[in-house]
Order: C-alpha cells, then structure tokens, then sequence
C-alpha cells in the first residue's frame, strides 16, 4: 500500500469582517503582528510562519463563513486525489489564484463534517 499524501501544514487562516480594516488595525495594533501585504481589502499578516489573512465578509457561495482554514499539500494533485477517494465533495473547481513560470498557485474548498469551509492551497505544477 502506497503512504497517503500529506499536508506540509497550515498556510493561511482568514478571517472575515464587515469592517476589515477596524479588525486589521487591532491584529496588527494591539496584538503586534507583522503586516506583509496589504491588497483588494485584504491585509495578510505573519503569524508565526502561517499567514492570517482578514478581509470583507465573502460573497461567494462556495466559502461562506467568516473563518477559513488553508492547508498546504505537499503535492496537490495527489492530495486532491487522496481526499476526493475518501469521499470529500469539493464546493467548487479548482480555482487559479496565479501563475509563476512552470507551476501555478491553487485553491480548492470543501467543508468539514461540521460544515467549516476548508481550502487546500498550494502550488502545482504545470510543466
């Protein structure tokens, strides 16, 4: 039996607000953490080597929520394989988020059995 993919961690968390900025303001403010970019009302900061990302409340129905957890595999394509195998049912296909030479950077959700929305994220290969 071959070793099932694995998951390098967690990428990113993000957070949603009606006032993204207000909440921005307190995590980086009160809390110190280190803002690293700050676009399209989305402001990504350094949380200990994952990012926390907070931005508007979403607007697509594939991630509702206001708190989404993305996880890097560290080979996305077998991952999304493993995990279609044992049964998960992905919201939506997957998204391209940018392309760097020979290996693009990718998002594909899914809900846990508790419904909170899930994203892998990672970079795959495409050459």
């Amino acid at each position: 039996m071959s070793a099932r993919p694995k998951l390098k961690g967690l990428a990113q968390v993000a957070l949603a607000s009606a006032e993204p900025r207000e909440l921005a303001s307190f995590y980086r403010e009160t809390l110190g953490l280190e803002q690293v970019l700050e676009t399209s009302d989305m402001t990504f900061f350094d949380a200990g080597g994952a990012r926390l990302m907070i931005g508007p409340s979403p607007t697509d129905p594939a991630m509702p929520g206001d708190t989404i957890l993305y996880f890097e595999p560290e080979d996305f394509a077998a991952y999304e394989r493993d995990l279609e195998t044992r049964g998960v049912t992905f919201a939506a296909p997957t998204q391209l988020l940018q392309k760097d030479g020979e290996r693009e950077l990718v998002l594909r959700p899914f809900k846990d059995p508790a419904g909170h929305v899930i994203a892998l994220m990672g970079w795959r290969w495409t050459g």
